[in-house]
């Protein structure tokens, strides 16, 4: 089994982003994945040249909008290459809906996922997000899965201006201790599952980079309350919609929100669906 995983911090492959890639990000969303994936399951990380940049950019909607685009061209194709499925990892779960309507192969967002899953492992879900600015389209995003009444609600990580995100994948001690912090006012609130609500944060807690003898097995629950593995929970999902569709079992409805065009649709919308130059690169 063959997975694209789509990611939306953008960059050359090249200088200081790749090295962050390369050596930080990259190595720790293996290392979270390899805790839940089939052994056979391969997993490859994709990065567009053009697009978001550094993540301050995704606290503006308007400029994560216009950067989302780059997500349909870098899974466009990706049955043709031999990918099963498709992951957008990115919790704000951009175009989304979008690709999963445009491939024939299963399209997973973390965000959504985690969130259905979190109502598995208990009846009310608080989400702690990287930045009051991204809590807005989280609030849509709830009323649109059908989610919100299982909310509790949603906090900025505390000090989240100066907890780093990209710090935290090498030494989370700032970061889990700001989690906990934020999370306790969401179990106050009466969640029963906390979902880290961001591909930077998830696998820092899950793993907890730089403070193994304090979270040797990382950090998974709070005052007895879960905590969802995003990444670990989206590559099984994956798996599972994999397994059924080759098995020949229905895993999406095209009746109305997935319908595909015609082909002469296809065609009319060609000069939409070209890719407009984007240049992308892939880690495995």
């Amino acid at each position: 089994m063959k997975v694209l995983f789509v990611n939306i911090p953008s960059g050359p492959e090249s200088g200081e982003f790749e090295r962050f890639v390369k050596n930080a990000y990259v190595p720790l969303l293996k290392k979270n994945l390899a805790l839940t994936k089939q052994k056979d399951t391969e997993i490859v990380f994709r990065f567009c040249e053009w697009g978001m940049g550094p993540i301050d950019v995704a606290f503006y909607r308007y400029l994560d909008h216009l950067a989302s685009r780059m997500v349909y061209f870098a899974a466009a194709n990706a049955e043709q290459e031999g990918f099963d499925a498709v992951v957008i990892n990115c919790f704000g779960d951009p175009m989304l809906w979008e690709v999963r309507q445009a491939l024939n192969i299963p399209v997973i967002g973390i965000g959504e996922s985690s969130m259905l899953f979190a109502t598995l492992m208990g009846y009310k879900f608080g989400i702690v997000h990287i930045s009051p600015y991204n809590i807005p389209e989280t609030e849509e995003h709830l009323v649109k899965y059908g989610l919100k009444d299982r909310c509790v609600g949603m906090r900025p990580i505390a000090d989240w201006a100066d907890t780093g995100a990209q710090d935290g994948l090498t030494d989370s001690n700032l970061t889990i201790e700001a989690f906990i912090t934020t999370a306790r006012e969401l179990i106050a609130a009466g969640a029963e599952v906390i979902i880290p609500g961001c591909s930077l944060m998830s696998p820092t807690v899950r793993l907890a980079p730089g403070a193994e003898k304090k979270y040797p097995n990382g950090l998974t629950e709070i005052d007895g309350v879960a905590i969802v593995d995003v990444l670990g929970q989206a590559i099984k999902l994956a798996e599972t919609l994999v397994a059924l569709n080759k098995g020949g079992s229905a895993w999406i409805s095209r009746k109305l929100l997935f319908a595909q065009p015609s082909e002469h649709v296809l065609q009319l919308g060609k000069i939409l669906t070209d890719n407009p130059g984007l240049k992308f690169w892939d880690v495995v």
